[in-house]
């Protein structure tokens, strides 16, 4: 389950219109959801609130071996209200890791076009984020600075600050800055962190064409494929670092179900690893994963699947169903809800057309309006029309959008996920879940190297926000 600073953070990022599914750092991050997702240890709460339009605080209280907590502060020069939540009114599924649904750059681009058409306070143009935690009785210090410096371009720095304990210790800080860009097609990071002076580059290319059928933005393309890799080097140790990857993601396969696939390679290290998701239906996924080492011969087998309850629909929002509308009753459109073709101003124009006494008979009928009659604007636009249809598309199209309507109107209480690796012996179990207005996310893994199970962590967390 996500962190209050990830919310926080997953808030910004969809008021400003950045899409984080556009980074190399993402493209494993369906399959990690479902295989290695984290299990709680010992006992947690987290109390956060929203102290004005644009400030966020949050305290937490931990227990395991001993008492300790944190204290963060979150402001943003952008108003969070419309994507903000408390822990009551959230839909679950919007912070629980589960099922990414790939969204391009250009359809986030058209969304907050749509937002600004529809004169919606989107705050700055140029937005920042910033955030400060202290943990006690540590006294460490963390911080985050994100900056919108253009429409395409964000900076990021992350810094860790370690305090002094011995006399014989240094206090140690850690500096990361990242400097992201990202287009259409595709998206470049530039890394530096002060841990020995480390450089890196990621770079993800999205292959095809951005052509879909949908035009709302809320909703995704139904194929999507991109290649990408990292490069990073220390310039202290001289140690270089390399990997690639591809991920293919359609939102309607031929058996009618989203589903990803992904493909790993770290050269250096000579590890391959390929992944299968597939979301059977609304309420479930699963995932199997496998890793081969080409080196030492080794592999793994990880399989994982996901359950979620869910207590019914909601009904669909007033926005989607204007959306709607004004798809059926633009000109010279495809209906996703028919798939008819709207072709009112098709029809020749009263003044152009030959005036006649009588009335061309075609087939039998009386036909006011017939073919040969329109000018060669006309006879363009409707050809270019019928031709541009594809029917296989349309109905993949309209399948997909159904499915992802149909999954953001579902009112999920809980999910229960499961994950078994095969060389490490081990399994992992976890809930998540809402009760009344906290959420609740508990687990256990349990290690079967031995010839009875133990219990390695287990953990219960408790948030709450306002």
């Amino acid at each position: 389950m996500l962190t209050y600073m990830d919310y926080i953070q997953k808030c910004f990022s969809e008021t400003s219109g950045w899409n984080d599914d556009m980074s190399y750092e993402q493209i494993l991050r369906t399959p990690n959801n479902l295989l290695q997702f984290k299990i709680p240890s010992g006992f947690q709460v987290s109390v956060a609130s929203k102290n004005t339009e644009n400030s966020y605080s949050s305290a937490t209280l931990r227990q395991l071996n001993r008492l300790n907590g944190s204290v963060s502060y979150f402001y943003s020069s952008n108003d969070m209200k419309n994507a903000y939540k408390g822990t009551g009114t959230l839909p679950l599924w919007s912070v629980i890791d589960d099922y990414r649904f790939i969204r391009s750059p250009k359809q986030e681009r058209v969304l907050q076009r749509r937002k600004k058409a529809e004169k919606k306070d989107l705050g700055d143009r140029n937005p920042y984020l910033l955030y400060g935690k202290m943990y006690f009785p540590s006294q460490f210090l963390e911080g985050m600075i994100v900056k919108r410096l253009s429409d395409s371009t964000q900076m990021t720095l992350r810094f860790i600050n370690t305090p002094k304990f011995r006399k014989l210790t240094k206090n140690c800080s850690i500096l990361t800055l990242y400097l992201q860009r990202q287009n259409d097609h595709n998206a470049t990071d530039f890394i530096y962190s002060s841990t020995e002076s480390l450089l890196g580059l990621r770079c993800l290319y999205k292959l095809g064409s951005d052509f879909s059928l949908s035009s709302s933005p809320g909703y995704t393309d139904s194929t999507s494929l991109s290649a990408g890799f990292e490069l990073w080097f220390a310039l202290l140790s001289m140690s270089p670092g390399l990997s690639t990857a591809v991920r293919y993601s359609t939102h309607i396969s031929s058996s009618g179900k989203p589903l990803t696939m992904t493909l790993a390679l770290n050269p250096l290290l000579g590890t391959i690893e390929s992944t299968y998701s597939i979301k059977p239906g609304l309420n479930s996924t699963f995932c199997s994963k496998y890793t081969f080492n080409i080196y030492s011969y080794e592999s793994d087998f990880l399989l994982g699947f996901s359950l979620f309850r869910c207590n019914g629909y909601n009904p669909p929002s007033p926005q989607l169903q204007s959306t709607n509308k004004t798809i059926a009753d633009s000109p010279d459109k495809v209906s996703f809800q028919t798939g008819e073709i709207h072709t009112e101003n098709l029809q020749p124009n009263r003044s152009n057309t030959i005036q006649r006494n009588d009335t061309k008979k075609v087939g039998g009928r009386s036909d006011k309006y017939p073919f040969n009659v329109m000018d060669e604007d006309q006879h363009h636009q409707l050809l270019t029309t019928f031709m541009g249809i594809t029917p296989g598309k349309l109905l993949t199209e309209n399948n997909a959008r159904h499915f992802l309507d149909t999954f953001n109107r579902s009112q999920f209480s809980s999910a229960f996920k499961c994950a078994a690796s095969v060389a490490r012996k081990d399994v992992k179990f976890a809930w998540e879940g809402r009760f009344k207005d906290l959420l609740l996310s508990s687990g256990v893994h349990i290690d079967c190297n031995d010839s009875i199970p133990r219990v390695d962590k287990c953990g219960l967390e408790i948030q709450y926000s306002s």
